[in-house]
């Protein structure tokens, strides 16, 4: 009888309690769920989930997944030749899925072992983005070696074998070891923009030197040191006498301080056929 006369009390003390009993299970339902979701990403962060067993990894996944924790959105910045489809194949992380079960370490890797990329992040933008930051390799020069044509960067990596057209106004090094010392070349064609833009192809010799073919067949010979002066006194002698557009067969800069010039062979001294 005592509980019934409690049930029995004026209509706004009653109303009151009921309101006040809802607040403080709502309160505390809210802050659990909260606290439950915070001390499983603590868990999740810290390592410490790792010891606990599928059980709670799936748990986890499922109570943030159900918070609002899914990968939405794919964020990639600094792409501009890389392939948007192969990029995202070795990400290999799909929108929907649970954010904190998407392999970030292992995509990062895979993604770092594309040829076009230098450098890579992959990273979580809560609550559900991921970011890829990436820096491209930028090509350098075309590079021929056993009848074979490849893309490369200024550092020698090589980029691709295929669809190689839109890098025609690339300049062409050809040799073994062309690649570990284009850096230098265009560094100095760089600083000599007349020779740079007369180029043909430039042969790595053994690993010791260049040759230069210029578009009008003309023979460059560089020597193994002091290329840059090299260069300056042919630039300066081209300015000064239009040399390079000279008929000649060769020029040879071995010999330090000299120039050495071989004139193309005349019509009436070539061998008869």
């Amino acid at each position: 009888m005592k509980f019934f006369w409690k049930r029995r009390t004026s209509g706004s003390r009653r109303h009151a309690r009921l309101w006040a009993q809802q607040l403080k299970t709502i309160g505390l339902f809210g802050g659990g769920f909260v606290g439950v979701i915070a001390l499983l990403l603590w868990a999740w962060l810290s390592g410490a989930i790792l010891s606990a067993g599928s059980w709670i990894h799936d748990k986890t996944l499922t109570v943030t997944a159900a918070a609002g924790f899914t990968v939405d959105e794919i964020l990639v910045m600094g792409r501009n030749r890389v392939p948007a489809e192969d990029l995202l194949a070795r990400l290999n992380i799909e929108t929907g899925a649970p954010m904190f079960d998407a392999a970030i370490a292992e995509g990062q890797r895979n993604i770092a072992e594309s040829s076009w990329i230098d450098s890579v992040t992959v990273s979580r933008r809560l609550p559900g983005t991921i970011v890829v930051a990436i820096q491209e390799r930028r090509p350098a020069a075309l590079w021929q070696y056993q009848k074979k044509i490849s893309l490369i960067d200024a550092k020698g990596h090589v980029l691709s074998h295929e669809n190689l057209d839109a890098y025609n106004d690339l300049p062409l090094v050809v040799g073994e070891h062309a690649p570990e010392n284009v850096m230098t070349l265009l560094g100095l064609l760089r600083a000599e923009p007349e020779i740079a833009d007369m180029l043909a192809a430039a042969v790595r010799v053994g690993n010791r030197r260049w040759d230069l073919r210029l578009q009008n067949g003309l023979l460059i010979k560089l020597p193994e040191e002091n290329v840059e002066l090299a260069l300056r006194k042919l630039a300066l002698s081209h300015k000064n006498n239009n040399l390079l557009a000279r008929d000649l067969k060769q020029i040879d800069l071995r010999i330090p301080e000299k120039l050495v010039v071989e004139p193309a062979p005349r019509a009436e001294d070539a061998m008869p056929i």
